[in-house]
């Protein structure tokens, strides 16, 4: 018998077995699984198109072989068949087979296996009864789930930027930060980190002071994640956004059936997230003096109490406090506790606003820029006039002036170098000469280009001079070598006074 392209098996199939299966072969065609059909002495006997192409090899390749041909685990080989398939078995195509579990317990079965390709296929072999209850045929299908595999690597996958993202979450650290690196150029806030780097060794309260935005909170962060309570929750609590009639209950919770419409259960607070780590009370200067008493409480005997409970409850929490008020201004204005203020007192770190750590502001720049970039894939970067004007900016706004405004450029920008034009309209960009101070003047007229231009580029050095202050700066700023900047101021000062 001559086999069509579709109609795979042994010769002698059709005349055992061709009564069963004579509009069988159309419906094996089309099925999206593949099928292989075989004897109980483990011969293949039939075996669909989908089934030739998920185990790579032709009908004439397996047709009228054993089962065992597939099953590459076992490494035994029949004597008898001829060398050339022996050959081809040694190298198989699964890493085990179902026929011939199916063949002893006479039950079906089901296999995930990997192919010598290293995909892998799921298979499930059934049975075929006669009269005698004997197994006189195996139905084997098999699927490509391959892709399911990748699926679910994929979800392994999300699962875990879902885990960082609720980590970060619990422990209220802003997504893309680290809490172990502040940047720092200044020697202004290279002594502020030294001095936290001190405390972050002891458990002792810390009062962080500052203006708006100066970057309390990144402190707060870099003290806890200095600390021994480094592997605990860092939470931070804003007294500012909490309303007033809440904010007892939210940092302290409250117990079961406390009032009405309260949990059955009760409610944990703060503090009781924070167990084992580091509150960060921030704008704590907002606090009521009601609060401010509780909040006392906490301080000196290091227990809670609970809204509706009757028992105090022991805490086990470092409190790192923050403000922007003049907390000695306040406690003569009466509003805040004085003696609260003492308690807070114990480890205080001032943070200098912006304007008086010029250092910082273009490694800042620069790494707000490398995350926004990050963050929305963009490739933006300052051009070289962009710098001087961030430098003469007073940033009343301090550094989350800064963040947002470089934030807001890499939103809403589309070319890629960002010019002093893409600055906010506040920024004073006096601080680099206009384009048509760059005209020639009446003096300048009848000097050769390359003359001008030298006078030029004196301007501008003269002028960054003027802001940096020394030569090792400017160079920084316009990525020169210093000796190029000292070399040109002096021929420039040469020529004007010659």
């Amino acid at each position: 018998m001559t086999m069509s392209s579709k109609q795979y098996e042994v010769p002698y199939f059709q005349e055992k077995y061709g009564h069963l299966f004579s509009e069988m072969n159309a419906i094996l065609n089309v099925l999206h699984e593949g099928i292989c059909i075989s004897n109980a002495e483990g011969i293949i006997l039939k075996m669909n198109p989908m089934y030739e192409r998920l185990c790579g090899l032709s009908p004439e390749a397996l047709l009228g072989k054993k089962v065992s041909f597939l099953n590459s685990k076992e490494g035994v080989f029949d004597e008898a068949e001829p060398h050339a398939d022996r050959v081809e078995q040694k190298k198989g195509i699964f890493l085990g087979a179902v026929s011939p579990v199916i063949l002893k317990s006479k039950r079906p079965a089901s296999s995930v296996q990997q192919t010598s390709g290293g995909k892998k296929k799921l298979l499930h072999g059934y049975p075929v009864l006669n009269a005698n209850g004997d197994v006189e045929l195996v139905v084997t299908f098999i699927r490509d789930i391959s892709h399911l595999t990748l699926f679910q690597e994929q979800i392994g996958y999300h699962k875990h930027i879902f885990k960082k993202f609720w980590s970060n979450v619990q422990n209220n650290t802003p997504e893309g930060s680290d809490p172990s690196a502040v940047v720092v150029e200044s020697p202004p806030m290279k002594k502020v980190m030294a001095l936290a780097q001190r405390i972050a060794a002891t458990d002792a309260n810390v009062l962080i002071l500052g203006d708006t935005g100066v970057g309390k909170g990144e402190v707060a962060r870099y003290i806890h994640a200095r600390s021994d309570r480094a592997g605990n929750t860092f939470f931070c609590a804003d007294c500012t956004s909490i309303p007033e009639n809440l904010i007892e209950s939210e940092l302290f919770g409250y117990a079961p059936g406390a009032f009405s419409g309260a949990r059955r259960e009760g409610k944990p607070g703060y503090f009781d997230i924070a167990a084992g780590g580091t509150i960060f009370l921030d704008e704590i200067g907002e606090l009521s003096l009601p609060m401010q008493a509780k909040l006392l409480r906490v301080l000196q005997d290091q227990e809670i109490m609970q809204i509706g409970s009757l028992k105090p409850k022991k805490i086990d929490t470092r409190i790192i406090a923050a403000t922007n008020v003049n907390l000695e201004q306040a406690v003569a204005d009466g509003t805040f506790r004085q003696d609260l203020y003492y308690r807070l007192q114990v480890s205080v770190v001032y943070i200098p606003p912006l304007k008086e750590r010029g250092e910082d502001i273009q490694p800042l720049a620069q790494h707000f820029l490398q995350r926004y970039n990050l963050k929305y894939r963009k490739h933006f970067y300052l051009s070289d006039e962009v710098v001087p004007i961030l430098l003469k900016h007073s940033w009343p706004g301090n550094v989350r002036e800064l963040q947002n405004m470089i934030q807001g450029i890499v939103i809403t920008n589309e070319k890629e170098v960002i010019d002093p034009m893409d600055l906010p309209r506040m920024m004073p960009t006096e601080a680099i000469p206009a384009s048509e101070s760059y005209m020639p003047t009446q003096g300048q007229l009848g000097k050769p280009l390359k003359q001008m231009m030298a006078d030029i580029e004196f301007d501008i050095l003269q002028q960054a001079m003027d802001t940096y202050k020394t030569t090792e700066k400017v160079a920084e700023v316009f990525q020169v070598n210093r000796t190029t900047v000292s070399r040109k101021l002096q021929a420039g000062k040469k020529k004007r006074g010659s």
